[in-house]
């Protein structure tokens, strides 16, 4: 082992003792009937197993000495890790009770590889300590047999881990299952460079293959797809957490990016916000979704009381489509920072007995047209466009408060 191994190895193994954490907590609290789940759990003690025996170098031997028992037991925790990847899957993609007789079938199948795995073993310890130095491989040809069995295993587990990734990934809605699929999937094919490694170390050593120069190169890969199996596989648990937080950052955000329109608003009608609104971004943070619905609406009834003031559309208008999206913005933001500037409409006086032969709509404040929504019945698309608004408002309102001196 290299220095690089010490490093490597316990980082690897930590994730994958906290993600068999993570996972079995879910299982303690009453799913235990989840196969899904306790595949996933299982696979990741299984990693976390076959990294951690293999830091110490007091114990695996040396990287191309001596091979042991023990060497063969970290070797059958990649094969079982394989294994509960692929029930993992079979659970997933299959309704339970065909799922459950497709995961003994290939339990059954998969078994065939331990076994022979250890028979080939017995067999190299009785010609000698099996050693990992192959440049005449006809010498110790169990040991070369045993090799290509546990390799071949490899790569054909990670293929079909790697297909089915993908293969689930196209059919399932949910997004962060989708994502962590992919992940999993580019995991198990950037781990195919290990076995490639190793079957050049077994068969290409006797033509000049330098074994030490790419020894560090396929277990380093190794070590990076299972760190991308441990986030593909837990991504549907953690996911929708991020999703969770990214969302409340997006709305926190836009709260703050409504606050020149609104405190506009308000310094022009108090009224329109509630006896208990202090107005800071930071009380916001608590419940924040009703603070973002209250300050939305707040700014609506800002927007009425100037149209009741000036006669004339003061909410916001509906936004265009494309390009005419932003100057619509900036024209509504112009209206408002006029309307405001303008301060309220003395309305004329008309003579007594007169009131009774005006149109009802021809009096100041009373026109009946309704407001449009600011955008739409998507509560995310109308806080998108006040946002515009409200940037504009804060980039034009000086020059309009100029003008108007």
């Amino acid at each position: 082992m290299t220095g690089i191994t010490h490093i490597r190895y316990p980082i690897a193994a930590l994730a994958c003792w906290i993600a068999f954490a993570y996972t079995l907590v879910p299982l303690l609290r009453g799913h235990r009937r989840n196969a899904g789940l306790t595949a996933l759990c299982v696979s990741f003690g299984c990693q976390g197993m076959y990294l951690s025996m293999s830091t110490p170098v007091r114990w695996t031997g040396t990287l191309f000495g001596t091979i042991t028992w023990y060497n063969v037991s970290v070797q059958l925790w990649i094969i079982a890790v394989l294994a509960s990847q692929q029930i993992l899957l079979i659970h997933w993609m299959y309704p339970r009770d065909e799922a459950r007789a497709r995961a003994r079938r290939r339990m059954l199948l998969l078994a065939v590889v331990p076994v022979t795995m250890v028979v080939l073993f017995f067999l190299a310890t009785l010609q000698g300590p099996p050693r990992n130095v192959f440049k005449h491989p006809g010498d110790q040809p169990f040991f070369v047999a045993y090799q290509a069995a546990y390799l071949t295993a490899f790569v054909i587990g990670k293929v079909l881990v790697a297909r089915a990734c993908r293969h689930f990934a196209k059919l399932t809605d949910h997004a962060w299952v989708r994502r962590g699929l992919r992940i999993a999937a580019a995991g198990a094919v950037v781990e195919l460079v290990y076995p490639a490694g190793r079957y050049a170390d077994v068969f290409l050593t006797q033509y000049g293959w330098n074994p030490l120069r790419w020894s560090d190169v396929s277990r380093t890969t190794l070590t990076i797809g299972m760190v991308l199996n441990i986030v593909g596989w837990t991504a549907p648990l953690w996911g929708p957490r991020v999703s969770a937080a990214r969302s409340w950052l997006a709305d926190y955000r836009s709260y703050r990016q409504l606050r020149p329109l609104w405190l506009a608003l308000h310094q022009a009608h108090p009224e329109i916000s509630l006896p208990s609104s202090t107005g800071s971004d930071l009380s916001a943070l608590y419940d924040l979704r009703f603070h973002l619905h209250r300050r939305v609406i707040e700014i609506r009834d800002g927007c009425l009381a100037l149209r009741g003031h000036h006669g004339v559309p003061g909410a916001v208008l509906s936004p265009g489509r494309g390009a005419a999206e932003k100057r619509h913005a900036e024209l509504e933001a112009a209206h408002i920072a006029a309307a405001l500037a303008a301060g309220p409409r003395v309305p004329e006086l008309v003579p007594e007995g007169r009131a009774e032969a005006l149109p009802h709509e021809d009096l100041p404040g009373t026109d009946s047209a309704p407001v449009p929504a600011a955008g739409g019945p998507d509560f995310s698309a109308d806080v998108a466009w006040l946002v515009q608004v409200s940037r504009a408002f804060a980039r034009v309102r000086p020059a309009v408060a100029r003008a108007g001196q």
